[in-house]
């Protein structure tokens, strides 16, 4: 699936970076949710692809919290996560930091366990992509369901520079 050139723009215009000001002020910069409303299922993948973390983790929330969220982009948001520093913490011992990201993969891990996702269109592989994912957790919260270990099959939606 492609994403035309005029949606790739206003993708990176509205999300890519977003939070660094380029008049170098310390001004804190918030995302376009009615923005981000316009985006469909393929220019969701495509954004969460590209997403520069250190912008935090709110447009990824909306994400997955959108109806048009395909379990691909959720796996491939879960596994971009690097989840195993996290393994290891639950809610209360996870550090305020990291807290955004912790819950938001355990969001994930809810949705998959629930079959909340309703389409797999989109492509994403952990292994394929160097992940490992098998790793072990003290903590039962992060028992994986299978579809989160082996990703999802379809196409990868790629953007038309």
């Amino acid at each position: 699936m492609i994403i035309l050139p005029n949606r790739t723009t206003f993708i990176k215009d509205h999300f890519f970076e977003f939070s660094f000001n380029e008049d170098g002020s310390d001004e804190e910069v918030e995302p376009d949710f009615e923005a981000f409303q316009t985006l469909n299922s393929a220019e969701q993948y495509y954004l969460a692809d590209l997403y520069n973390w250190d912008d935090g983790v709110q447009v990824l929330d909306w994400i997955i919290e959108s109806s048009r969220c395909d379990e691909g982009t959720a796996v491939m948001i879960f596994w971009k996560a690097e989840p195993d520093f996290y393994f290891d913490y639950t809610e209360e011992t996870i550090g305020e930091w990291e807290k955004d990201v912790w819950m938001l993969l355990q969001k994930i891990v809810k949705k998959m366990r629930s079959g909340a996702f309703k389409r797999s269109r989109f492509a994403f592989n952990p292994a394929k992509r160097g992940y490992k994912t098998d790793w072990p957790s003290a903590t039962g919260i992060w028992a994986l369901p299978d579809d989160l270990k082996k990703g999802t099959r379809g196409i990868r939606p790629m953007g038309i520079e």
